[in-house]
């Protein structure tokens, strides 16, 4: 048997037993851990408040072969306010979904990590419309891994983009106004935002807020994300166009 000790975050959980509970958790260094809380269900336990979801904290495990068992937990951040609120924690659930799907077993994944944590104090303490904070968290988790669509050359020439253009979903980009294609139409502002945003540290989504183009840009972005991660029947809704 041999203890662990790290920062991590519960994206799911699940009620095993009379008082037990199976924890799925993101470590930035070990990436997805399962292991069971014994007795966490019980209102004394020590763990009675660690093993709910959006929780994050200093997190000790033992492993007993390829099994995990949570003995203690110090709790730094449990988002508790978005749980008061339906719409905020409708988009933070869907954001743990997504984790929940790509999240591998000792994949170290820390930038993504920091992230998430980032997002969900948006969630939690701003007062951000959650649509835009889900669009910033969509475009950096796809971009974490590896997916972030290509936004600066036309898919099929190969030639800059500099202004309007469409999003061609299946080639992973834009397509320029002079190539034929019958993909969507996406202005230069929301092209922008697409190709700049998930270079950008996460905080920067403050500076959207008034930019009435963001609402475009999350409109698209959803079908990209839905073609590469089936997650639409957590996704939350997405925002209204400008008139």
């Amino acid at each position: 048997m041999s203890a662990l000790n790290t920062p991590a975050l519960v994206i799911r959980r699940a009620d095993y037993s009379d008082y037990d509970r199976m924890v799925t958790l993101f470590s930035p260094e070990h990436g997805r851990i399962d292991a069971i809380a014994r007795g966490c269900r019980k209102q004394k336990s020590a763990l009675h408040n660690a093993c709910e979801p959006f929780v994050s904290g200093e997190f000790q495990l033992y492993q007993h072969g390829e099994r995990f068992a949570i003995e203690q937990c110090q709790i730094t951040e449990s988002f508790f306010d978005l749980r008061m609120d339906y719409d905020r924690l409708q988009h933070g659930a869907y954001w743990l979904h997504l984790l929940d799907a790509a999240i591998m077993p000792d994949v170290p994944m820390p930038d993504l990590f920091l992230i998430t944590l980032r997002a969900l104090a948006h969630l939690n303490y701003s007062g951000i419309q959650p649509e835009l904070l889900t669009m910033a968290f969509e475009m950096h988790f796809m971009a974490q891994l590896g997916y972030a669509p290509r936004m600066d050359v036309c898919m099929k020439c190969g030639m800059p983009v500099n202004g309007d253009a469409r999003f061609d979903v299946d080639r992973g980009g834009c397509v320029c106004l002079s190539c034929p294609s019958s993909a969507p139409r996406i202005t230069n502002g929301a092209r922008r935002i697409l190709m700049k945003l998930p270079r950008t540290k996460y905080d920067q989504v403050q500076l959207l807020v008034d930019r009435p183009d963001w609402k475009e840009a999350a409109r698209i972005f959803r079908s990209y994300i839905d073609d590469r991660i089936q997650m639409r029947r957590f996704a939350p809704p997405l925002p209204e166009l400008s008139e």
